[in-house]
C-alpha cells in the first residue's frame, strides 16, 4: 500500500466517529458544485467595498476550476473507493475522476484570493480555515487521495497567483 491509501485507511480506521462524520459530510456537501464559494462569492458583489474582491475571487473560481476539469479528465484516475476495497464512501459515490479534487480548487481559489486581500484578518484566515476544513473533509470521507487534495490546493496556488497578478489590468477603473 502506498502512503495516499494509508492515510485514507488511518483517517477512516482512527478519525472516523459519529460527530466527525456528520460534520465532515455537511462540510463536503456545502462544496458540491462550488455552492458555498457562489455564495460567498455574491456576498462580496453586493457591497461596492468588496465588488473588485467578488470579480478577483470569481474569476479565480473559473480559471482554477476549468483548469482542474481538463486535469481530471486527462489524467483520468480512479477513485480511492474503487481502488481500496476496504474504504468506505460515506456520501453518494462520485462518478467523475478523482484527481484533482475540485472541492478542493474550488475552495482554495477562493481562499488564495482572499488570503491575499485587505479584508480582515478575521475574515481571511476564517475562509482559509473553510478551504482546509474542504480539502480534509474529501478525505475524511473517502473520495480522493492526499495526492488529489494537495494537488488541488497547488493548482488553485498557481491559478489564483496568476489572476491576482493580472488583477489590476483585469479590473482598470
Amino acid at each position: 500500500m502506498n502512503f495516499d491509501q494509508t492515510l485514507l485507511l488511518f483517517i477512516q480506521d482512527y478519525l472516523r466517529s459519529d460527530f466527525l462524520s456528520s460534520l465532515f459530510c455537511s462540510i463536503t456537501i456545502l462544496g458540491n458544485k462550488g455552492a458555498i464559494w457562489l455564495v460567498f462569492l455574491l456576498m462580496l458583489l453586493i457591497y461596492p467595498r468588496t465588488r473588485k474582491l467578488g470579480l478577483i475571487a470569481g474569476l479565480s473560481l473559473l480559471v482554477c476550476v476549468s483548469l482542474g476539469e481538463i486535469l481530471k479528465y486527462t489524467v483520468m484516475r480512479p477513485r480511492p473507493f474503487l481502488e481500496i476495497p476496504e474504504l468506505v464512501p460515506l456520501v453518494a459515490p462520485p462518478t467523475s475522476y478523482s484527481f484533482p479534487s475540485i472541492h478542493t480548487v474550488s475552495s482554495f481559489s477562493v481562499a488564495w484570493i482572499i488570503l491575499w486581500s485587505p479584508l480582515s484578518g478575521k475574515v481571511r484566515y476564517a475562509v482559509f480555515s473553510f478551504a482546509l476544513l474542504m480539502a480534509f473533509s474529501r478525505l475524511y470521507v473517502g473520495v480522493h487521495y492526499p495526492s488529489d487534495v494537495l494537488a488541488g490546493m497547488l493548482l488553485a496556488l498557481a491559478g489564483s497567483c496568476t489572476v491576482w497578478h493580472w488583477k489590476r489590468h483585469l479590473l482598470k477603473n
